[in-house]
């Protein structure tokens, strides 16, 4: 496989595209657009918060590159700015009233966890959060939910092609998105 394959899966499994398309698809889902669309705004929104966020910082050289691959910049650019939106989208489901208030803290939990493997090694976030969204998916589609699961795999092979990450870090990112997304799928959903 080539490195313009590998640039494509990592492409299409970019959290900041992956995670909005399968949560706004799953809030539509479970409560119909009539009601999910105040959800669906709070996580496009926290997107276009985030991408505008890194924009500036790459423009200031404070981050090396999109992916914010440097394990050093990810604490004060990605999951600081990420846990404080986090707070904020589930302030504002819980003030209109939405569903899924505990699932976005739960999310945010999982993150928080990244966070402080951060500390010691750089865990995949492509993987991860491919790994999460999938075993979301599983309960309602095993085909989708497996396909999703598959493409976690190419995902994390992507990602040590491309020299973003070692296979260690890409495991580290399954198991972490695999427990997370399973025990969600049991026992808050």
């Amino acid at each position: 496989m080539t490195k313009s394959l590998a640039t494509l899966f990592s492409t299409l499994g970019h959290p900041f595209l992956l995670l909005p398309f399968v949560f706004s698809w799953l809030t539509v889902r479970s409560i119909g657009w009539e009601k999910a669309w105040p959800s669906v705004a709070a996580v496009l929104g926290s997107l276009v918060l985030m991408t505008v966020f890194l924009y500036f910082k790459k423009q200031k050289g404070e981050i090396s590159n999109w992916d914010v691959s440097r394990r050093q910049e990810r604490a004060r650019n990605i999951y600081q700015p990420i846990l404080l939106l986090i707070a904020v989208v589930a302030g504002v489901l819980y003030y209109l009233k939405q569903p899924f208030v505990f699932a976005t803290l739960y999310f945010g939990l999982m993150m928080a966890v990244c966070y402080a493997i951060n500390t010691r090694i750089k865990i995949s976030q492509h993987t991860l959060i491919a790994t999460y969204v999938g075993f979301l998916i599983l309960p309602l589609s095993v085909w989708v939910g497996a396909g999703m699961l598959l493409f976690a795999v190419g995902i994390g092979w992507s990602r040590v092609v491309l020299g973003r990450h070692q296979n260690k870090e890409v495991l580290l990112g399954v198991a972490v998105g695999a427990l997370f997304g399973a025990f969600q799928t049991i026992f808050i959903q």
